[in-house]
């Protein structure tokens, strides 16, 4: 039987916290769900006896880690649902969260995607880190939210609680139609992890459809259990992927626009880290660089690929992508909060 929703958790280790993942998942009511956990270079190894409670639970088993974009693809894969759930393994799902998600879907064609709203698990009253309340981008490819600006996380008092098109929803908690995720490519694998998400989103947008935000359902994420905030390689991904994005999906003549300040943005920050001897940072910065550069063939097979999927002009994504500059408005202006945002 064709299942409704496929959930998808990549799991790099971690029982007890997979366990609450999981209890909270099957709160869920109205709504047939399959859940599909793909063991992502896992240190552990989960037991049949530890998923007895747990109907229609498949497990993947892969040794090396395959990055969160490569775990889910695998997962999507043997997946039956007319929906895929993209969950992380340290997300707990607010009762009945998947059905009002599920519903939002089946309301409106156009929508290839929605998340719920996302909330930190370590303060349940402020947004999460990642999409918080609807993810946003700005003209260079930087990526915010409604409820968190670069570091400046807001507590959650119901300011964002509308529906709303958004850029991009987070995949630690992102619903997506399994025929348009599969027709857009699935996620990037060379990516790994971080801005792959984005990524997708631009890509199912550039075929005409829409992304939303449904904080009717509710999500309360962890963060950083796989790869810890502030380490190299979180950095690294961070920055080599935002460029690779911006290149892969911006029109021509957008990319001619804004691509190069882009790269004047990441020497700024490259140069500032090295005076404030934030010295891993400025390596990141330096490592992606090269990256790019060393990496302009599959860039531009890339970019060749996402341009056959384009249905719409940049013209209609525009009306999504902040005008202006987020770092300036942040830094210079000191807009910290989305609503201090000039339009």
């Amino acid at each position: 039987m064709e299942m409704e929703v496929s959930v998808i958790i990549p799991h790099a280790g971690g029982w007890e916290m997979l366990l609450d993942c999981l209890t909270s998942l099957y709160r869920t009511s109205d709504v047939e769900i399959e859940t599909i956990i793909v063991e992502n270079g896992s240190y552990e190894t989960i037991t049949d006896d530890q998923i007895k409670d747990f109907p229609e639970l498949k497990i993947l088993r892969y040794d090396k880690m395959l990055g969160f974009a490569g775990a889910c693809n695998r997962g999507v894969e043997i997946a039956t649902g007319k929906y895929i759930f993209l969950l992380n393994n340290d997300a707990i799902v607010k009762p009945n969260t998947v059905f009002i998600l599920y519903q939002a879907m089946e309301s409106d064609n156009t929508i290839a995607a929605c998340q719920p709203k996302i909330l930190s698990l370590r303060d349940p009253s402020k947004f999460d880190y990642s999409s918080a309340c609807g993810g946003k981008i700005d003209l260079y490819g930087f990526p915010f939210a409604r409820g968190r600006i670069f570091d400046t996380v807001e507590y959650d008092t119901g300011q964002y609680d509308n529906r709303e098109e958004i850029f991009w929803g987070a995949g630690s908690a992102l619903i997506i139609r399994r025929d348009l995720y599969n027709q857009a490519g699935g996620l990037e694998e060379p990516f790994f992890a971080h801005m792959e998400e984005i990524d997708l989103q631009w890509r199912l947008q550039l075929m005409g459809y829409r992304i939303i935000v449904v904080p009717e359902g509710v999500v309360h994420h962890l963060g950083a259990a796989t790869i810890r905030s502030g380490s190299f390689t979180k950095m690294y991904l961070n920055h080599r992927n935002n460029l690779a994005m911006i290149f892969r999906n911006y029109g021509f003549i957008n990319l001619l626009h804004y691509f190069p300040t882009r790269l004047i943005f990441d020497l700024i920050a490259m140069v500032q880290s090295f005076f404030t001897r934030d010295f891993k940072r400025s390596l990141a910065i330096v490592r992606s660089g090269f990256w790019f550069w060393l990496s302009l063939p599959y860039l531009i097979t890339g970019r060749l690929e996402t341009q056959r999927l384009r249905r719409v002009s940049d013209r209609r994504l525009m009306e999504q992508i902040y005008p202006r500059s987020i770092v300036w408005q942040y830094f210079i202006k000191k807009h910290r909060k989305y609503k201090e945002l000039a339009s």
